[in-house]
């Protein structure tokens, strides 16, 4: 975050793959302790009409999101991917052309 001077005001949709709803305010609380409290008009999923789809989750909500027609130019897109194997995240920072 501080590298590429990322802050919550600079993401306008948050895609978090979540296998569960359970992990939703964990995941807020977390984002928040660390400086990047991302409010919840901004997150986008699809966990409660999809449910857990794995990996696949991440491409079908930015498929979602592709085709809603919200998108603009510009806006910046943060994606959430957990490996919970190892209780790690991998992140991806897209921007709208």
């Amino acid at each position: 975050m501080k590298k590429h001077g990322l802050s919550s005001d600079k993401i306008d949709y948050f895609l978090p793959h979540m296998s569960s709803e359970f992990f939703k305010k964990p995941i807020m609380d977390n984002l928040e302790a660390i400086g990047l409290d991302i409010p919840g008009e901004k997150w986008f999923y699809n966990l409660p009409y999809v449910g857990n789809v794995g990996s696949a989750s991440a491409y079908m909500m930015l498929e979602e999101l592709f085709k809603s027609d919200r998108l603009q130019k510009g806006q910046h897109i943060l994606v959430m991917i957990p490996e919970s194997a190892r209780f790690s995240y991998a992140y991806m920072y897209l921007t709208v052309v």
